[in-house]
């Protein structure tokens, strides 16, 4: 059996671990370990990133046909056939992708990279083929087209199913989201709100709903994690955009008023971050656990470098942050290694 260099790092590390703890005498020991061999490159990680590259490759060619009006003009002369005939051959070849995605799945699931990236590109031709759609019905609504796109990547995520593409609904959700709210004031305030504050509440909502569904329905605890996670990021990224620039849309009327009018929506991050790690150490909810401390440290940092980078000498600056992150890293290297000895 063949691991990458990580893999092997964690199973040598466990073997050792079970000798020195008698779970596994010498003998055993040895026949672990001849059971695997280290590969020299690891070509999981490489099919990984090849496989992405090749996708934003596409992505990118696809958006160059669409924003280019020249080649766009060029293709139309080319190829006379209607909007509807092109949004229809595109809902077909998105439908080929998810097809040959699914019977890969289900066949050989262990190439996991490969199959996703099938339902990638059935993601792109979907998007092409709702794009024309609105070419046909000659709707000046980007926002319809954006959220129809939401509630047709929903139900294939669900009905594939496939994670990815149910994150694509997700995200494509929180982009009309923006789009529509945006259209209602030319003041870049929706209800009072600027965009990082809606989207304080758009992340609040997704983890109040996956919340939910992992108790609801246990069999779709995949997708309700995926919402769970892309709710935490979007929350506490939204709240440290509020502890910089405030409830604030207009830059000039932001840069008149000082980072310490602004202080409390630091608190309100800080206080966020400590619940999300405390309910993490409860519950042992590795993801809960993680946001908070992450954003423990980045809201700490951000406040550093607002209210002492114009005042202290540069010299002392960054030798307070090498003297900090030093001291972070040894604790936790502590915190490691007493792990480990428990282990």
């Amino acid at each position: 059996m063949k691991l990458s260099k990580r893999e092997g790092r964690v199973v040598g590390s466990a073997i050792e671990q079970w000798l020195e703890q008698g779970t596994i005498n010498q003998e055993e020991h040895d026949k672990l370990k001849n059971s695997y061999q280290v590969a020299s490159v690891d070509w999981s990680l490489i099919a990984k990133y090849s496989f992405w590259i090749a996708i934003v490759c596409i992505v990118l060619s696809v958006l160059s046909v669409l924003l280019d009006e020249w080649l766009i003009n060029l293709l139309d002369e080319i190829f006379s056939a209607p909007d509807i005939a092109k949004s229809g051959f595109f809902a077909v070849i998105s439908a080929g992708f998810y097809f040959i995605g699914v019977r890969r799945k289900s066949k050989t699931p262990d190439k996991a990279f490969s199959n996703e990236a099938l339902f990638v590109l059935g993601i792109v031709s979907t998007a092409v083929s709702i794009y024309f759609l609105g070419q046909v019905i000659q709707t000046k609504s980007l926002t319809k087209l954006i959220l129809l796109a939401s509630l047709v990547y929903g139900v294939l995520g669900l009905w594939i199913p496939s994670l990815i593409v149910w994150l694509c609904a997700l995200l494509s959700l929180g982009t009309w989201l923006g789009f529509e709210t945006y259209q209602f004031s030319d003041d870049g305030y929706f209800l009072g709100l600027n965009f990082p504050c809606r989207y304080v509440l758009y992340g609040s909502a997704l983890i109040a709903a996956s919340t939910f569904a992992i108790k609801r329905w246990p069999s779709k605890e995949g997708f309700a994690l995926t919402a769970r996670a892309l709710g935490l990021f979007v929350f506490f990224v939204s709240m440290w955009l509020m502890s910089v620039f405030g409830n604030y849309a207009n830059l000039s009327i932001w840069s008149n008023v000082t980072q310490f009018s602004l202080l409390h929506w630091s608190l309100l991050l800080l206080i966020a971050s400590v619940v999300a790690l405390y309910h993490g150490m409860k519950f042992d909810d590795e993801m809960t656990r993680g946001f908070g401390l992450i954003f423990i440290f980045i809201n700490l940092y951000t406040r550093f470098i607002e209210y002492f980078w114009e005042g202290t000498h540069k010299t002392v600056f960054f030798a307070i942050l090498a003297t900090s992150f030093w001291f972070f890293g040894t604790r936790a290297e502590k915190i490691y290694h007493l792990g480990r000895n428990k282990d």
